[in-house]
């Protein structure tokens, strides 16, 4: 009986020792996750003062908004807005209509040089933007069309080609094509989720005289919405964050947040006094709250569509 209950107990201590050890980990993990984010709301709403100031570790002395009244002026936040979600949204709705096509003449058809070509699709994950930069911005300052301009200005005489820099066609382009940034990841997950389903859907589709293309549309990309909000997702949140594209093909015509925060340190001069601009505990109260107004809209984001991102997650097994 006494060796009955002690087994009991020892049962319940390994359990209530188990169970505090995952929670010390997932919490030491969840303040090392929410660190950057509680410093940055901290920074934000202090005085410029009390940033170095010893005695204030969280909770500032004094709340103040002037942090991010001065930043939303500097930044002109919803400029900024509006283009980061027009090429967030626009790309990443194009990234999920290409590179599913893609992946689903990879996972469904066998044609020549089908593994070759899927390798070099995989091969652009690890090839830097910055190798291929001068011929993408030559073909996006220098666009003829696929040579339809050529055509054109040998009929009319007018341009044998038209810019699009500094315009959102620059970024819509290569991903209507599955060409555009990190297009290579999302033809991978959409490859895996289509041979992970199974092909007795296709083939009563086909029963029921459905073509390939009629098949995908109506069969296959309804059933891959865990994908489709994976890669949306993905797509948005990296174009969102993406500097050095949109600095060289946008620059100051259309400028993002990420443009937008980067210049903020020189652009503050517009609003804080020349004299108060060199003194560090001014810049970077501005700074930090204008890089928790950049994150803001995609921390919503995914709050919002956090069990969709879970849920394809689990299906899939993204690392």
């Amino acid at each position: 009986m006494n060796s009955l209950i002690l087994r009991k107990w020892s049962k319940r201590i390994r359990t209530r020792a188990v169970s505090l050890i995952r929670i010390t980990v997932l919490g030491v993990l969840a303040y090392q996750l929410l660190y950057p984010l509680l410093y940055m709301l901290s920074m934000a709403l202090r005085r410029p003062e009390e940033a170095m100031d010893p005695s204030v570790i969280w909770i500032p002395k004094t709340l103040t908004l002037q942090n991010f009244t001065d930043t939303l002026r500097v930044m002109d936040f919803w400029d900024a807005f509006t283009n980061s979600i027009y090429i967030g949204v626009g790309c990443g709705l194009l990234d999920v209509l290409s590179c599913a096509f893609v992946a689903y003449g990879f996972a469904r058809f066998q044609f020549p040089f089908s593994k070759v070509l899927f390798m070099l699709v995989i091969l652009t994950l690890v090839v830097p933007v910055q190798t291929i930069i001068l011929p993408l911005y030559a073909d996006m300052k220098y666009f003829d069309a696929f040579g339809l301009m050529k055509i054109i200005s040998a009929l009319t005489g007018g341009e044998d080609s038209i810019s699009l820099i500094g315009k959102y066609s620059s970024f819509y382009l290569p991903s209507l094509l599955a060409m555009g940034l990190r297009s290579g990841l999302y033809i991978f997950i959409f490859r895996q989720f289509f041979m992970g389903m199974p092909k007795e859907l296709e083939d009563a589709a086909y029963v029921d005289g459905y073509g390939p293309f009629k098949t995908f549309f109506s069969i296959m990309l309804p059933n891959a919405k865990n994908a489709i909000m994976t890669v949306f997702l993905f797509s948005f949140v990296w174009h969102w964050n993406e500097y050095y594209m949109s600095n060289l093909f946008l620059g100051n015509l259309k400028k993002n947040f990420a443009i937008a925060l980067s210049s903020l340190r020189v652009d503050l001069q517009s609003v804080v006094n020349v004299q108060t601009i060199s003194d560090p505990l001014v810049v970077i109260t501005r700074i930090q709250a204008g890089a928790l107004l950049s994150i803001l809209p995609l921390v919503i984001l995914y709050l919002i569509t956090q069990r969709f991102f879970t849920d394809s997650v689990e299906h899939m097994g993204i690392k």
